[in-house]
């Protein structure tokens, strides 16, 4: 996504993809392949500078893969963003330079013919180039688009998540099974580099899978005749430093997507939040949005919404975005509360669960004049303890 607006005079000088903030030396793309080093770790780069000449293009690099352009007289420059920048190829390509490598999840895309093949009638429009080296994709060509505006994006939010459903609907064969573990340390491994008060795990269900990597951003959405079409992006640079790379599941895209629109105050009611998931999944397979994976206590979206912001938070201070940090922070001093809630619920549930447990007990093994009051009494306490869990969990939306 494109730089959040701060009323700094700072942030307005500097280039959006640079984190400026995290590193304590001016920009020089020359130096990016040396690797720039920061407290979030190493990270790397290339000079990219000589790419916006027409006869960088023209000449053969390493690396290079697909239908790479030919006979190149014109590079303009388009714009640049949170992932780089964007020109324009003798008016008839796309290419997407990224000053920083944090892998190769676009170029696999199309390289990976299983998952192009299952995407191939997607709303998601694959690279027909690119180069790459060790550290990840230096670059990405598309056929010649026009992006819509954030704005316009943000005015059709349910058609963004649907035609989002329809990218992971056409990955399920490539799903690979809960992996909780490596999820729940993801989030320690973000929390212990923010050094947040926050810890929050979850057991999630069987239901939430991970799928292959489609990272996507509201100022790279294409509007064609019968909807929308998604540009993939590179994954976030500060993701990249922060944690592992892992597969996640679907909703954890939509959750980015809901973070960034509440941003700007995209939602003005927790229905309005319940209908833009619930257009995600009309799309997507029923179970991905059953009641036991929405659910609070399983992690449900609420998970993902925390991963979120504490990436948006990430991003805010290696940008220099004071006030999306500021807002960030806010949303997270309010996660104890619902954390307070979780450990509260966690004991209720001990509690439904072990008057069952006794109810049983005292039918199968019980007797004389205290047998039948004892398993009524074990029943009541666990639909006492049940009706509380139901009401004092926190809603999905």
């Amino acid at each position: 996504m494109a730089a959040t607006t701060d009323s700094s005079a700072e942030e307005v000088v500097q280039v959006p993809w640079y984190p400026h903030a995290l590193v304590d030396r001016p920009c020089d793309p020359s130096t990016f392949a040396d690797g720039l080093p920061s407290s979030w770790g190493r990270f790397y780069g290339w000079d990219h500078a000589p790419a916006l000449h027409p006869d960088w293009w023209n000449e053969d690099h390493e690396g290079r893969w697909g239908d790479w352009p030919s006979a190149i007289t014109s590079v303009e420059l388009v714009r640049e963003d949170r992932f780089g920048l964007v020109v324009h190829l003798n008016e008839a390509w796309v290419a997407h330079l990224s000053p920083f490598q944090t892998g190769r999840d676009v170029s696999t895309l199309a390289l990976f013919e299983p998952w192009a093949t299952s995407l191939a009638n997607a709303p998601l429009l694959l690279p027909v180039a690119g180069q790459k080296n060790e550290h990840g994709d230096q670059l990405v060509v598309f056929e010649m688009h026009t992006c819509l505006a954030p704005a316009e994006v943000m005015g059709r939010p349910h058609d963004l998540v649907r035609t989002t459903g329809r990218v992971h609907a056409a990955l399920l064969d490539h799903a690979t099974p809960n992996t909780e573990r490596r999820w729940n340390d993801r989030l320690k491994a973000i929390e212990d580099q923010l050094k947040t008060t926050t810890l929050w795990r979850a057991p999630h269900t069987k239901h939430v899978v991970g799928l292959p990597a489609t990272h996507f951003s509201l100022d790279a959405v294409v509007s064609v005749d019968d909807g929308l079409m998604l540009v993939p992006r590179p994954r976030p640079l500060v993701d990249h430093l922060m944690a592992e790379s892992e597969r996640l599941p679907g909703v954890s895209a939509i959750a980015m997507f809901e973070q960034r629109l509440a941003l700007v105050e995209g939602f003005d009611s927790p229905d309005s939040r319940e209908a833009f998931y619930r257009a995600w999944g009309e799309v997507v397979p029923a179970p991905w949005t059953s009641a036991s994976s929405l659910s609070t206590a399983n992690g449900g979206v609420w998970i993902w919404r925390y991963e979120a912001m504490l990436l948006m938070l990430a991003e805010a201070r290696a940008y220099g975005l004071k006030k999306q940090a500021n807002k960030c922070d806010r949303w997270l001093f309010d996660v104890s509360r619902i954390q307070a809630r979780l450990g509260e619920l966690r004991t209720v549930h001990a509690l439904r669960r072990g008057g069952l447990w006794a109810a049983l007990a005292g039918a199968l093994i019980g007797s004389g004049p205290v047998q039948i009051p004892f398993v009524l009494g074990s029943v009541g306490v666990a639909a006492v303890a049940h009706l509380v869990h139901q009401r004092r969990m926190p809603p999905p939306f």
